[in-house]
């Protein structure tokens, strides 16, 4: 998400299967992860706005 270009890429290639319901689920499961622990870990602090960026468009 930090490299727009190369997000859109893997979306784009790996429609398929980011597409089903289970991928959803993981992916939810995982920005859940990145915003819990924004606080302890520099690195999501950094990711914590474009994945609320992304949630909104799951």
């Amino acid at each position: 998400m930090l490299a727009p270009e190369t997000a859109a890429r893997i979306r784009t290639e790996l429609a398929a299967v980011l597409d089903r319901p289970e991928a959803r689920t993981g992916l939810l499961t995982v920005a859940a992860q990145i915003l819990q622990a924004q606080d302890r870990v520099d690195f999501y602090a950094e990711l914590a706005g474009p994945v609320r960026e992304h949630l909104a468009h799951l």
